[in-house]
């Protein structure tokens, strides 16, 4: 494993540093033939730290966070003789419950959990349904929110420990538009699922408020592919579902996947 070689392939300085404390763990696991882990990842960060060390010999790595399908995850590093049902993730899930549900979001819980000094690295999905919010954490903080979570957002709230099998995962809840655009611009595509006008979107990514697949979107006329995740901050996420064609005018029919 050439360190040097593999961390000059990145510009960015938050992604060497990712990468630099990455390669440290595989370093300890592959020398002391142990089971390594990082903190809970977003999906830009998953890919890559997969892309980086996924040919590194005798090295096996698998994702996990908590759930299937979950989108913020944990990383293992092991040895590749070791088989990866047998890795036990170091993850808790917390159930918060609250008598005035209605109207806290996904924001209000965490930035009540991060108003307690816990970095967000420590905290994987927050999933919020049935007047409960379950939220997956590294264990080694689950006993701190235990005992100092006692309001979000003002309203006063009860946190449990929960094993996996005691909790109900809500499917994910989303809503189809289907609408035409000049071109598959990063602007069209956005002000079509915000409903909203392209000066407004414009703005919003000038502000960097707009990620594609988890990565700042570069600029106003960058395209968008089949699959491709939109996000913008404090307006949601959004999928390019579907390309279906070209109109008798010229423009192009898409489906967008819009989460509620």
């Amino acid at each position: 494993m050439n360190r040097q070689k593999i961390l000059d392939h990145f510009h960015k300085s938050e992604d060497k540093l990712l990468v630099s404390k990455t390669l440290d763990q595989v370093t300890l696991c592959l020398k002391y033939h142990e089971i390594k882990f990082s903190h809970f990842l977003d999906p830009y960060q998953q890919g890559l730290l997969t892309k980086t060390i996924f040919n590194i010999s005798q090295l096996n790595m698998h994702c996990w966070g908590g759930y299937d399908d979950s989108e913020r995850n944990i990383i293992s590093f092991f040895p590749d003789y070791i088989n990866a049902q047998e890795v036990i993730y170091p993850i808790s899930i917390l159930e918060v419950s609250c008598k005035e549900m209605d109207g806290l979001s996904h924001r209000d819980f965490l930035g009540s959990i991060l108003g307690l000094g816990i970095k967000r690295e420590k905290i994987g999905d927050i999933l919020i349904h049935d007047k409960l919010c379950h939220i997956f954490c590294m264990s080694d903080i689950k006993d701190f929110i235990l005992f100092n979570l006692t309001k979000v957002s003002n309203k006063k709230v009860v946190v449990e420990e929960r094993k996996r099998e005691e909790v109900v995962i809500p499917p994910k809840k989303f809503t189809l538009l289907k609408d035409t655009v000049a071109s598959l611009r990063l602007d069209s595509v956005v002000s079509v699922a915000l409903r909203e006008s392209r000066s407004k979107v414009v703005n919003y990514i000038k502000a960097e408020k707009v990620h594609i697949n988890w990565e700042p979107a570069k600029s106003v006329s960058q395209l968008i592919h089949e699959g491709d995740v939109i996000s913008v901050r404090g307006k949601g996420r959004m999928v390019l579902e579907q390309i279906a064609g070209t109109t008798r005018k010229g423009r192009i029919s898409i489906v967008i996947k819009k989460y509620i």
